[in-house]
């Protein structure tokens, strides 16, 4: 029983956040308000919610999508982004450095230096999809610091590029009138995470793992949550380059919301949540 006992109390422990609060601890700095227009195109079913009281998440918007940048964690807790089928795109050269984000403040400017020890500076809005999305300015927005996490680099280039890819050349182009999807990505933090202290002094957090939330609308009206499809993912920060995308990284929204303290679809009425999120997918699209 001793031994039963000294394992419980030693289990990590997860807050799990409530989604009945209408509680929003996000604030759209006036460096943003120009292109608070572009929310409602780069996110589905409401702007995600930060419900989390010991947090502030800055809304940062570019042109090719957006972020939920986290005051207290000095990165993106959440990025929004909208990728289609195209009958033609365009695909520039790789963007060659990152760049620091001027709209924060220095406390939360990181510098665009690498993390280290085996982290790279992993993007949530990617360089790809936003580049043949939405041009060149959109892409090189992609490298702003404030979309970049520190992630393992055997995720980052296995089955998190994988996913990445998978959504911009298959999930909008195989299925009739499926032609189009949001993308919600962000990190997830344990209770006490470790700190990467950058050459400024700031410090950023490092994250425990990854999600995923996509939605495929179907069917008319679009708009209707109930006419979508939804898949859910978490990665942990330890999975193999070699890792193949299976169903076993899906997961319901519920839980990535109870993990993270933000409610992604605040849009949803009561029926739409209790249907839609706490229900995971069975097959990948």
């Amino acid at each position: 029983m001793k031994k039963l006992l000294l394992f419980l109390i030693c289990l990590p422990v997860i807050h799990c956040y409530s989604q009945d609060s209408n509680d929003d601890f996000t604030v759209i700095p006036e460096s943003s308000k120009p292109l608070e227009h572009l929310l409602n195109l780069f996110t589905i079913h409401g702007v995600p919610k930060n419900q989390r009281s010991d947090d502030t998440v800055n809304i940062l918007i570019n042109h090719g999508y957006c972020v939920g940048f986290s005051k207290k964690y000095n990165q993106p807790v959440w990025a929004a982004y909208q990728v289609s089928k195209a009958k033609k795109d365009v695909d520039y050269e790789r963007f060659p450095f990152f760049v620091d984000d001027r709209r924060l403040p220095s406390s939360n400017q990181i510098g665009n230096e690498g993390f280290g020890g085996g982290f790279d500076r992993g993007h949530m809005a990617p360089n790809a999809a936003i580049n043949r999305q939405f041009g060149k300015l959109s892409q090189m927005e992609t490298f702003i610091m404030s979309n970049i996490c520190p992630q393992k680099g055997g995720l980052n280039r296995g089955v998190w590029q994988k996913l990445e890819a998978a959504i911009l050349n298959k999930y909008c182009n195989t299925v009739k009138d499926s032609t189009h999807v949001w993308v919600l990505t962000g990190p997830i933090f344990s209770d006490h995470p470790d700190f990467i202290t950058r050459s400024n002094g700031a410090k950023v957090a490092i994250p425990d793992s990854f999600y995923c939330i996509l939605v495929r609308p179907a069917t008319f009206p679009y708009e209707n949550p109930t006419h979508a499809q939804y898949l859910s993912f978490i990665f942990s920060q330890n999975v193999p380059q070699s890792q193949a995308l299976t169903t076993s990284f899906l997961v319901d929204i519920n839980r990535v919301e109870s993990r993270t303290g933000i409610n992604f679809f605040p849009a949803f009425t009561t029926s739409n949540q209790n249907r839609i999120e706490p229900t995971v997918a069975t097959a990948l699209w």
